[in-house]
């Protein structure tokens, strides 16, 4: 398993050491399909403007998956959770009003999800 975050940085179109990345990847993909799997993630726009408009076939060798944003009750859960983790103790108010503060930001790009949830806790 290949798996490359933020792939969308590769940008064989305007980046020259991107392209024999892509390359290469375009090759084991097709030469390898039956024991590799190349996991490529990132941002659905950027992944669409930087990498897959660099070459039609790439984008019909990955199958996208899109995963959505957290709702309000699952990032609550996810507080509740890291607070049950480490032993720590707060008014269930404060959940509810964290949460309700970044289910605002779901949708929007850079949203953490669980990772502002986790970054929340630990700014105290």
């Amino acid at each position: 398993v290949i798996f490359i975050d933020e792939a969308y940085e590769l940008d064989p179109g305007s980046d020259s050491q991107g392209k024999p990345i892509v390359s290469e990847l375009l090759t084991a993909s097709e030469n390898y399909r039956a024991d590799l799997s190349i996991i490529l993630a990132g941002y659905q726009t950027d992944m669409n403007s930087k990498l897959y408009n660099y070459n039609e076939g790439l984008k019909s060798r990955f199958e996208d998956v899109i995963f959505e944003d957290f709702s309000k009750d699952q990032l609550l859960t996810i507080w509740n959770q890291i607070l049950d983790e480490r032993e720590w103790h707060a008014d269930p108010k404060i959940g509810e009003i964290v949460t309700s503060r970044l289910i605002v930001r779901a949708g929007k790009r850079g949203f953490g999800n669980a990772r502002d949830v986790r970054r929340m806790i630990e700014r105290g």
